[in-house]
Protein backbone atom coordinates (compact mmCIF):
# COMPACT_ATOMS: atom_id res chain seq x y z
CA UNK A 1 0.00 0.00 0.00
CA UNK A 2 1.32 3.43 -0.95
CA UNK A 3 1.56 6.08 1.75
CA UNK A 4 1.97 9.72 0.74
CA UNK A 5 3.07 12.25 3.36
CA UNK A 6 3.49 15.93 2.51
CA UNK A 7 6.13 17.80 4.49
CA UNK A 8 5.50 21.54 4.54
CA UNK A 9 6.43 24.70 6.41
CA UNK A 10 4.89 28.13 6.84
CA UNK A 11 8.12 29.80 5.76
CA UNK A 12 11.46 28.95 4.20
CA UNK A 13 14.67 28.29 6.11
CA UNK A 14 13.22 26.10 8.85
CA UNK A 15 14.73 22.81 7.67
CA UNK A 16 11.83 21.31 5.71
CA UNK A 17 13.93 19.82 2.90
CA UNK A 18 16.54 18.65 5.40
CA UNK A 19 13.76 16.86 7.25
CA UNK A 20 12.52 15.17 4.05
CA UNK A 21 16.01 13.91 3.25
CA UNK A 22 16.81 12.63 6.72
CA UNK A 23 13.40 11.10 7.40
CA UNK A 24 13.56 9.30 4.04
CA UNK A 25 17.00 7.93 4.88
CA UNK A 26 15.94 6.94 8.40
CA UNK A 27 12.90 5.10 7.01
CA UNK A 28 15.24 3.21 4.68
CA UNK A 29 17.15 2.05 7.76
CA UNK A 30 13.87 0.61 9.00
CA UNK A 31 13.78 -1.41 5.74
CA UNK A 32 11.00 0.67 4.19
CA UNK A 33 10.71 1.44 0.48
CA UNK A 34 10.93 5.21 0.30
CA UNK A 35 10.88 7.84 -2.42
CA UNK A 36 11.50 11.54 -1.72
CA UNK A 37 9.64 13.71 -4.23
CA UNK A 38 10.40 17.41 -4.70
CA UNK A 39 7.12 19.25 -5.28
CA UNK A 40 8.80 22.64 -4.85
CA UNK A 41 8.90 22.97 -8.63
CA UNK A 42 10.40 26.47 -8.56
CA UNK A 43 13.45 25.77 -6.38
CA UNK A 44 14.82 22.20 -6.83
CA UNK A 45 16.08 22.25 -3.24
CA UNK A 46 15.97 18.49 -2.69
CA UNK A 47 18.49 17.64 -5.39
CA UNK A 48 20.72 20.61 -4.62
CA UNK A 49 20.96 19.72 -0.93
CA UNK A 50 22.11 16.23 -1.91
CA UNK A 51 24.79 17.60 -4.22
CA UNK A 52 22.87 16.54 -7.34
CA UNK A 53 22.73 19.32 -9.90
CA UNK A 54 22.17 17.85 -13.34
CA UNK A 55 18.91 16.10 -14.25
CA UNK A 56 17.90 15.35 -17.82
CA UNK A 57 14.31 14.64 -16.74
CA UNK A 58 12.42 15.85 -13.66
CA UNK A 59 9.01 16.06 -12.00
CA UNK A 60 8.47 19.26 -13.97
CA UNK A 61 8.65 17.27 -17.21
CA UNK A 62 6.15 14.74 -15.87
CA UNK A 63 3.73 17.48 -14.82
CA UNK A 64 3.97 18.94 -18.31
CA UNK A 65 3.03 15.56 -19.78
CA UNK A 66 6.39 15.01 -21.45
CA UNK A 67 7.12 11.55 -20.07
CA UNK A 68 6.58 8.92 -17.40
CA UNK A 69 7.26 9.23 -13.70
CA UNK A 70 9.84 6.43 -13.59
CA UNK A 71 12.00 8.46 -15.99
CA UNK A 72 12.38 11.11 -13.29
CA UNK A 73 13.70 8.74 -10.62
CA UNK A 74 17.34 9.11 -9.54
CA UNK A 75 19.36 7.23 -6.93
CA UNK A 76 21.70 9.18 -4.69
CA UNK A 77 25.03 7.64 -3.66
CA UNK A 78 23.48 6.93 -0.25
CA UNK A 79 20.85 4.75 -1.89
CA UNK A 80 18.10 7.32 -1.36
CA UNK A 81 15.67 7.41 -4.28
CA UNK A 82 14.50 10.87 -5.29
CA UNK A 83 12.23 12.45 -7.88
CA UNK A 84 13.69 15.96 -8.24
CA UNK A 85 12.22 19.21 -9.49
CA UNK A 86 13.91 21.22 -12.21
CA UNK A 87 16.11 24.28 -11.98
CA UNK A 88 14.16 25.68 -14.92
CA UNK A 89 11.93 28.70 -14.30
CA UNK A 90 9.38 27.41 -16.82
CA UNK A 91 5.83 27.61 -15.46
CA UNK A 92 4.42 24.26 -14.38
CA UNK A 93 0.87 23.27 -13.49
CA UNK A 94 1.35 21.56 -10.14
CA UNK A 95 -2.35 20.67 -10.01
CA UNK A 96 -1.48 17.54 -12.02
CA UNK A 97 0.40 16.32 -8.95
CA UNK A 98 -2.63 14.32 -7.79
CA UNK A 99 -2.49 12.26 -10.97
CA UNK A 100 1.28 11.80 -10.58
CA UNK A 101 0.95 10.55 -7.00
CA UNK A 102 -1.53 7.91 -8.15
CA UNK A 103 1.02 6.41 -10.58
CA UNK A 104 1.45 2.65 -10.14
CA UNK A 105 5.20 3.21 -10.10
CA UNK A 106 4.84 4.49 -6.51
CA UNK A 107 2.92 1.44 -5.34
CA UNK A 108 3.99 0.01 -1.95
CA UNK A 109 6.30 2.96 -1.25
CA UNK A 110 6.29 5.62 1.41
CA UNK A 111 6.44 8.85 -0.60
CA UNK A 112 7.65 11.93 1.26
CA UNK A 113 6.61 15.01 -0.69
CA UNK A 114 8.79 18.08 -0.16
CA UNK A 115 6.25 20.88 -0.53
CA UNK A 116 6.95 24.53 -1.32
CA UNK A 117 7.48 26.74 1.73
CA UNK A 118 5.04 29.46 2.69
CA UNK A 119 1.39 29.88 1.80
CA UNK A 120 1.41 30.39 -1.98
CA UNK A 121 -1.02 28.61 -4.33
CA UNK A 122 1.31 25.67 -4.98
CA UNK A 123 1.25 24.90 -1.25
CA UNK A 124 -2.55 24.63 -1.36
CA UNK A 125 -2.23 22.21 -4.27
CA UNK A 126 0.14 19.99 -2.25
CA UNK A 127 -2.19 20.05 0.76
CA UNK A 128 -5.11 18.95 -1.40
CA UNK A 129 -3.31 15.90 -2.86
CA UNK A 130 -1.39 14.60 0.17
CA UNK A 131 -3.55 12.47 2.49
CA UNK A 132 -1.22 13.26 5.42
CA UNK A 133 0.81 16.32 6.32
CA UNK A 134 3.76 17.01 8.62
CA UNK A 135 4.47 20.64 9.47
CA UNK A 136 8.06 21.73 10.17
CA UNK A 137 8.67 24.82 12.29
CA UNK A 138 11.36 26.34 14.46
CA UNK A 139 10.65 27.56 18.02
CA UNK A 140 10.74 31.24 17.02
CA UNK A 141 7.61 33.39 16.86
CA UNK A 142 7.70 34.32 13.11
CA UNK A 143 8.01 30.66 12.12
CA UNK A 144 5.27 29.60 14.53
CA UNK A 145 2.88 32.30 13.32
CA UNK A 146 3.31 31.14 9.71
CA UNK A 147 2.95 27.51 10.78
CA UNK A 148 -0.31 28.39 12.53
CA UNK A 149 -1.59 29.93 9.26
CA UNK A 150 -0.65 26.68 7.55
CA UNK A 151 -2.64 24.69 10.10
CA UNK A 152 -5.67 26.85 9.31
CA UNK A 153 -5.14 26.23 5.60
CA UNK A 154 -5.00 22.47 6.22
CA UNK A 155 -8.38 22.69 7.92
CA UNK A 156 -9.81 24.51 4.91
CA UNK A 157 -8.50 21.80 2.55
CA UNK A 158 -9.57 19.07 5.02
CA UNK A 159 -6.05 17.67 5.14
CA UNK A 160 -5.01 15.38 7.98
CA UNK A 161 -2.11 16.80 10.00
CA UNK A 162 -0.03 13.99 11.53
CA UNK A 163 1.82 16.42 13.74
CA UNK A 164 4.55 19.01 14.04
CA UNK A 165 8.32 18.70 13.86
CA UNK A 166 10.06 21.35 15.96
CA UNK A 167 13.41 21.89 14.28
CA UNK A 168 16.62 23.67 15.37
CA UNK A 169 15.61 23.46 19.02
CA UNK A 170 18.26 24.86 21.35
CA UNK A 171 18.44 22.83 24.53
CA UNK A 172 18.82 24.93 27.68
CA UNK A 173 17.92 28.08 25.74
CA UNK A 174 15.37 30.27 27.47
CA UNK A 175 14.87 32.74 24.61
CA UNK A 176 12.67 30.47 22.52
CA UNK A 177 9.15 29.09 22.65
CA UNK A 178 9.13 25.83 24.58
CA UNK A 179 7.89 22.55 23.12
CA UNK A 180 5.19 22.47 25.79
CA UNK A 181 3.95 25.93 24.74
CA UNK A 182 3.98 24.96 21.05
CA UNK A 183 1.95 21.82 21.74
CA UNK A 184 -0.55 23.77 23.82
CA UNK A 185 -0.94 26.50 21.19
CA UNK A 186 -1.37 24.24 18.18
CA UNK A 187 -3.30 21.46 19.95
CA UNK A 188 -1.52 18.99 17.68
CA UNK A 189 0.95 16.18 18.41
CA UNK A 190 4.64 17.12 18.47
CA UNK A 191 5.90 14.16 16.50
CA UNK A 192 9.53 15.03 17.11
CA UNK A 193 12.02 17.65 18.27
CA UNK A 194 15.25 18.01 16.29
CA UNK A 195 17.97 19.87 18.23
CA UNK A 196 20.18 22.46 16.61
CA UNK A 197 23.18 20.51 15.38
CA UNK A 198 26.22 21.70 13.41
CA UNK A 199 26.36 18.27 11.77
CA UNK A 200 23.37 19.26 9.66
CA UNK A 201 25.37 22.02 7.94
CA UNK A 202 28.38 19.74 7.56
CA UNK A 203 26.29 16.99 6.00
CA UNK A 204 24.70 19.40 3.51
CA UNK A 205 28.18 20.61 2.53
CA UNK A 206 29.12 16.97 1.85
CA UNK A 207 25.84 16.30 -0.01
CA UNK A 208 24.86 13.53 2.41
CA UNK A 209 21.90 12.93 4.74
CA UNK A 210 23.01 13.71 8.29
CA UNK A 211 21.59 10.33 9.35
CA UNK A 212 24.45 8.74 7.37
CA UNK A 213 27.05 11.50 7.72
CA UNK A 214 27.05 11.21 11.51
CA UNK A 215 24.64 8.51 12.76
CA UNK A 216 25.28 9.32 16.42
CA UNK A 217 24.66 13.07 16.16
CA UNK A 218 21.74 14.49 18.11
CA UNK A 219 19.86 15.44 14.94
CA UNK A 220 20.33 11.98 13.39
CA UNK A 221 18.97 10.23 16.46
CA UNK A 222 16.01 12.64 16.54
CA UNK A 223 15.17 11.94 12.89
CA UNK A 224 15.33 8.19 13.48
CA UNK A 225 12.91 8.55 16.37
CA UNK A 226 10.51 10.55 14.19
CA UNK A 227 10.76 7.95 11.41
CA UNK A 228 9.98 5.20 13.92
CA UNK A 229 7.02 7.23 15.16
CA UNK A 230 5.67 7.52 11.61
CA UNK A 231 5.60 3.76 11.12
CA UNK A 232 4.48 2.87 14.63
CA UNK A 233 7.79 1.43 15.80
CA UNK A 234 10.09 2.15 18.69
CA UNK A 235 13.63 3.38 18.17
CA UNK A 236 16.26 2.93 20.86
CA UNK A 237 19.72 4.07 19.75
CA UNK A 238 22.25 1.21 19.81
CA UNK A 239 24.48 1.29 22.86
CA UNK A 240 27.64 1.89 20.83
CA UNK A 241 26.10 5.05 19.35
CA UNK A 242 25.26 6.41 22.77
CA UNK A 243 28.77 5.59 24.04
CA UNK A 244 30.30 7.31 21.02
CA UNK A 245 28.13 10.36 21.66
CA UNK A 246 29.13 10.33 25.34
CA UNK A 247 32.87 10.23 24.66
CA UNK A 248 32.54 12.89 22.00
CA UNK A 249 30.90 15.11 24.63
CA UNK A 250 33.84 14.52 27.00
CA UNK A 251 36.30 15.70 24.33
CA UNK A 252 34.46 18.98 24.03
Amino acid sequence: MTRVIGIVSGKGGVGKTTSVINLSTALMEFKKKVIALDADVKMCGLGLQLGMYHFSFTLNNVLMGKGKLFEALYIHSSGLRIIPASLSSEDVNIYRLKEVLQDQFLEDNIVLVDGPPGLEKNVTAVLRVCPEILIVTTPEMPSLVDAFKLVSLCRVTNTKIIGIIVNMYKNRESNQISVKEIKSTFELPIIGVVPEDDNIKRSIFKGLPCVLFDPCSSASIAYKKIAANLIGEQYNPPRFLMLKKFFRGLKR
